[in-house]
């Protein structure tokens, strides 16, 4: 029964075994064999983990499909057009919208996303007009960057203990534009300027970084198995594991979940299958959702792919002809896909920090997937104006509400995924884009925050700040802060939205 007392101590408990020579590991959701009787703890007394993430996307949003007609709670709320996909997920969903910048005044993407990530660059100031004594500052060209830790990393920074990832970065399409955004246009965690952590947009690559680090087993003795337990050593990321030899990383590690199955009821019996048949179905689908083809797609540093995504010269000289336009299908897999691998990681406590830059702050990408080709998102919310951007949009928010939901069906303890995070759904404008005005941000809150955040609910609190916000979740997630912001510093708190 060394397994079971294993689980009984472990906040992470991973399967091992060797693919090719390559040692993987197969990490396990949190099972009822290592909470308390009433799955509202670890047994050894530990909380469960709250994990905190940011959800963003370029260009804002239109107040028209954006904001519901009545504030409250329950039934006293519906949501508008655009949040329709989250109908499932609305008992987890805190909208807060009429939060300004500052003095509400007109200005640029640039500054809108230093002020919403990192609440300004260093230089205290209350009105926008000041934004032009900032010496040494760029926010709109190629120096942009963030002059102060984004909330990810100073939350990453006072949550972390063990978890073999201090925070991860995921990303969806590349940033495209005529003004260089720095690095702002293509990350969202920064340590300080130009410091920064590039997201993977890269199924399989995010795949392989989650079931790296664990050491080949030794061989077995006379009649036993591979090792099995707590946290893998770390070590060299396989460059190809769920194609290695044509097996799969559950190959590998079946030995091992066999034998611990059988220590354990059969709630975790069926939550480890479970738990596997989505890696495996997510490994089947990787060659076709991997980073490939036109639309905005790149790969992991942001540039453009090469292999079946790109052009490129065979063996023999031909040009390899340019993959078409990604299809609604194949975006939407991708999306999907990087919802369930986030989630994965997230159920089996690897990070309590997370990101995901579905696009970057005044974005121009293109989006083959809704027919629309002849200009870019950024371009619509400034030229026509018109269904375009709204349809963008629409979209976008059904990403988002796929990756509540997925969390909303992956059991942590008594409650799920999603009762136990707080992600933090941004853009860099408010509503109504085309005027630039730093005014009326909507922002979707998801998850229960570990139940320090109750749900369904939209708040509509005209004239605060967004920093205010930035404070309350800080405090949510156990950080021993009062006070934050440089543009907009704050002592002042939501609770409104507790």
């Amino acid at each position: 029964m060394s397994l079971l007392k294993d689980l009984k101590v472990s906040r992470r408990f991973a399967l091992r075994g060797a693919l090719g020579g390559i040692g993987v590991a197969m990490w396990l959701p949190v099972l009822d064999a290592m909470c308390n009787n009433n799955g509202t703890a670890f047994a050894a007394g530990d909380a469960l983990p709250t994990s905190f993430g940011i959800w963003f996307w370029g260009n804002g949003v239109h107040a028209d499909q954006f904001t519901p007609t009545a504030t409250g709670n329950g039934d006293a709320w519906q949501l508008p057009t655009a949040l329709a996909p989250f109908a499932d997920v609305k008992d987890s969903l805190t909208m807060v919208t009429g939060l300004d910048m500052m003095d509400a005044k007109f200005k640029g993407h640039g500054w809108g996303v230093v002020y919403v990530l990192a609440g300004g660059d260093g230089n205290i100031f209350t009105s926008v007009d000041q934004l032009a004594n900032t010496p040494g500052h760029d926010f709109e060209n190629s120096k942009a960057t963030q002059y102060m830790p984004t909330l990810d990393q100073l939350i990453a920074d006072a949550v972390h203990t063990n978890e073999p990832f201090k925070s991860f970065e995921t990303g969806m399409i590349a940033f495209t534009g005529d003004y260089n955004m720095g690095t702002c246009g293509n990350a969202i965690a920064h340590r300080g300027p130009n410091n920064f952590l590039p997201p993977k947009r890269d199924a399989k690559a995010i795949f392989d970084a989650l079931f790296s680090g664990a050491p080949p087993p030794p061989p077995p003795a006379t009649g036993g198995g591979s090792s099995v337990g707590g946290a893998a050593t770390s070590g060299p990321t396989p460059s190809d594991i769920s194609f290695k030899a044509r097996r799969s990383v559950l190959d590998a590690v079946l030995q091992d979940a066999n034998r611990l199955k059988m220590t354990l009821g059969k709630v975790d019996s069926d939550r480890i299958d479970s738990h596997m048949d989505g890696i495996r179905a997510l490994e089947m689908r990787l060659p076709a959702v991997s980073d490939s083809g036109s639309g905005g797609s790149s790969n992991a540093t942001g540039g453009t792919g090469t292999g079946t995504g790109g052009t490129g010269s065979t063996a023999t000289g031909c040009t390899t002809p340019a993959a078409p336009p990604m299809t609604i299908d194949d975006m939407t897999a991708r999306s999907q896909t990087m919802n369930k691998l986030l989630v994965a990681m997230l159920s089996c406590n690897l990070t309590r920090v997370y990101s995901h830059l579905w696009s970057g702050a005044r974005s121009d990408s293109t989006y083959p997937t809704l027919n629309l080709t002849s200009y870019g998102h950024h371009y619509y919310t400034h030229g026509s104006d018109g269904a375009e951007p709204r349809s963008m949009e629409r979209y976008i928010m059904a990403q988002y509400a796929d990756l509540a939901k997925v969390m909303k069906a992956t059991p942590m303890g008594a409650g799920t995924v999603l009762d136990n995070t707080l992600i933090y759904g941004i853009s860099e404008q408010g509503t109504n884009p085309h005027d630039h005005l730093m005014k009326d941000y909507h922002i979707l809150l998801m998850g229960k925050a570990g139940g320090r955040l109750p749900g369904n609910r939209h708040v509509r609190l005209v004239g605060r700040k967004v920093t205010e916000l930035m404070l309350t979740m800080q405090q949510m997630m156990g950080m021993n802060v009062t006070s934050y912001g440089s543009w907009d510093k704050t002592s002042k708190t939501m609770p409104e939205i507790m």
